[in-house]
């Protein structure tokens, strides 16, 4: 299973309900087919800056202010999940993912200031980046293996 997903589940049972304990926070997920242990409970909790208020658990910012988007992942942690393979193809780089994640990734891509990315096309488990040349698709291939490798 997905770390991602487990993460985006946990943000949408706390906007949905209250959840006071870890313990009452594992027993919901396990409801939704989750199952985890009370330690990756915990870890996740951390990793995603959840305050725990009077209310039960909360985002950070939704313990201070009004509704906030759930903070997104970065794109190093986005292609350690979901990255299985880069291989050049002319000026194109051609990736692939877990099935169902190629569009994650293609967001994330999207998002970043590269230069030498001219757009990408994601299907189920492929993206295809398009770089100007085959140096540019070079260099691509490289930064996403060394953010991968982060």
């Amino acid at each position: 299973m997905a770390t991602h997903y487990r993460r985006s589940l946990i943000l949408d049972v706390l906007r949905a309900e209250s959840v006071a304990t870890q313990e009452e926070l594992r027993r919901k997920l396990a409801r939704r087919g989750i199952r985890v242990t009370q330690a990756t409970v915990s870890r996740d909790i951390e990793e995603l800056g959840l305050v725990k208020t009077r209310e039960g658990y909360r985002p950070p910012e939704a313990a201070t202010a009004g509704p906030q988007p759930p903070p997104q992942p970065t794109l190093p942690v986005i292609l350690k999940e979901f990255l299985r393979e880069a291989r050049l193809a002319g000026n194109f780089v051609v990736l692939k993912t877990h099935p169902g994640n190629a569009h994650s990734v293609a967001v994330a891509l999207d998002a970043e200031p590269w230069p030498e990315i001219v757009g990408t096309v994601a299907g189920d488990d492929t993206i295809f980046i398009a770089a100007p040349g085959a140096r540019e698709a070079a260099v691509v291939r490289k930064k996403l293996l060394a953010l991968a490798a982060e």
